[in-house]
């Protein structure tokens, strides 16, 4: 049993703290810490277990550190102390094995380690099973958008830029584009998995240690493809992993939060276009005709928050002379961001998937308002052998006369056209009113699309068939990944229980 009363570090050199630090500081801390319980004991079970294996423990001693941390991690934080004046996840541990170990056997987790590369290797673990999560989930999310892309392919609609009637375009050509965004960010997750999978686990304080420690055996247990080869980089004092952990992040939550918008604007009554499924909304309590699609607001706010994370990260890490203490102090943001993205994510998967969509409403509208004259102006320049831009100004003389005279597209004359032709090109048009009506169909503008990438469905079907076998691949590598690491952590709870029953 231990015989050390005080459960404080500083205790020895400094005495105790006061109580506003341990309230202003160390008590903020604790959810942090409770959310990286499993994180910092494999963290302390693969440096046990290195310690171990290296000769640098006894076995004697190795086999009781190493039966206390997995008395720990089995426990899963029930009974663990969390006592605030303890400070951090090291003399947390350090004091709950004295108790149960001895202080003798407790104080020799930390040879050849410091918190600095501790605190690193949790966080790099912890941000390493979130990116699987968020990768999974992304995975799912792209699922729904593909799906809904091939099934609404022709399903025509309104272009808009500006918010304004631009071209014609289909529901399908538009998840398409939000298709290929989140292709990317699938690709931008793999990137950022890549640096944040790697141990931090030897750095110590920043110098390195005097112990002969085995660092790639440390990577090898936790599942990690390298280590980080600088001490002080390791050692947490140039943690720009997180940086572009959040800036991915940040970038995948805008991507929902755009689509989430284009679809919140277009559930109001004005559109008309789509509908979430109603147990995706909500009502008023006072009118009760209303129909609030909750899970987009949802999305479209988390996307608009996550719009400051990066700046708060990055402020912390860029002190005088960069140290880690500024985001070691500061409040923990980095777990609110996964915890908005997950639910972002499985909001978003559930509104696609089970979005009711207004075919008829979409394609009522598609037309209605001159959306297809570009591809006028581009007849008159292969038929007439006039500059687009002679042809540009022509169409533009025509729609403005023809809204003048209360026309649309399905009911203008010829003769429109023919006027605007003589005053502004000096040319002669002869297209009779069934052409020109023709040309203005807006379901004849999606198939007079020749171009890679076009509205015309044939491009839809062929982008959202490259981006299936994209995500194909994308899951295989996303399941190796994750397969690595389970199976490396559970190699190194067999290999911890094996050395502790010795």
């Amino acid at each position: 049993m231990s015989s050390k009363d005080d459960v404080f570090l500083e205790e020895a050199r400094l005495g105790p703290r006061t109580q506003v630090l341990v309230d202003c500081e160390e008590i903020p801390h604790i959810p942090r810490l409770v959310r990286r319980f499993r994180e910092y004991v494999l963290v302390d079970l693969a440096h046990a277990v290195m310690l171990s294996e290296t000769g640098i423990l006894t076995k004697e001693r190795g086999a009781k550190l190493l039966g206390g941390l997995l008395e720990v991690y089995d426990s899963d934080g029930e009974g663990f102390p969390w006592l605030p004046q303890s400070g951090s996840f090291l003399v947390q541990t350090e004091y709950y094995l004295g108790q149960r170990i001895g202080d003798d056997i407790a104080g020799r987790l930390q040879t050849g380690r410091s918190r600095n590369d501790q605190s690193a290797a949790s966080e790099r673990l912890y941000l390493r099973d979130l990116l699987l999560d968020v990768a999974d989930e992304t995975i799912r999310l792209q699922d729904a958008v593909l799906d809904q892309a091939a099934r609404h392919a022709e399903t025509l609609m309104p272009g808009y830029t500006h918010l304004q009637h631009a071209q014609p375009t289909t529901f399908g050509h538009h998840l398409m584009r939000y298709g290929a965004a989140f292709d990317r960010d699938l690709a931008r997750l793999a990137g950022a998995f890549a640096h944040t999978n790697l141990s931090s686990l030897g750095g110590a304080a920043m110098a390195g240690t005097s112990w002969p420690v085995d660092r790639r055996l440390s990577a090898e247990l936790l599942g990690h493809d390298d280590i980080v080869v600088n001490s002080s980089d390791a050692g947490g004092f140039a943690r720009d992993f997180i940086e572009e952990v959040v800036a991915v992040l940040s970038q995948l939550m805008s991507n929902m939060g755009r689509l989430a918008n284009d679809l919140y604007v277009w559930h109001s009554w004005e559109f008309g276009y789509v509908e979430v499924a109603d147990g995706l909304a909500g009502t008023s309590s006072i009118m009760p005709q209303k129909k609030n699609p909750h899970s987009l607001e949802r999305i479209k706010s988390l996307g608009g928050q996550a719009a400051g994370w990066l700046p708060g990260v990055m402020a912390c890490q860029h002190s005088v002379v960069s140290t880690d203490l500024d985001f070691t102090f500061a409040d923990d943001l980095l777990t609110g961001m996964g915890d908005a993205t997950l639910q972002a994510l499985q909001l978003s998967v559930e509104t696609v998937a089970t979005l009711i969509v207004h075919e008829d409403r979409m394609a009522s509208a598609a037309g209605a308002f001159w959306s297809t004259t570009s591809h006028l102006a581009d007849e008159l320049v292969r038929h007439y052998d006039l500059p687009f831009r002679a042809a540009h100004h022509v169409v533009g003389r025509f729609v403005r006369d023809a809204i003048a005279a209360g026309h649309t597209p399905a009911d203008v004359q010829a003769e429109d056209l023919t006027k605007a032709g003589r005053e502004m090109a000096d040319t002669e048009i002869n297209l009779s009113t069934d052409d020109l009506r023709d040309i203005l169909d807006a379901r004849s503008f999606l198939t007079s699309r020749a171009t890679e990438g076009s509205v015309h469905p044939d491009e839809t079907r062929a982008h959202c068939g490259s981006l299936a076998t994209a995500l194909d691949n994308h899951r295989a590598q996303w399941s190796g990944r994750r397969h690595q690491t389970d199976r490396a952590i559970a190699a190194l709870m067999d290999q911890a229980r094996a050395l502790a029953a010795k």
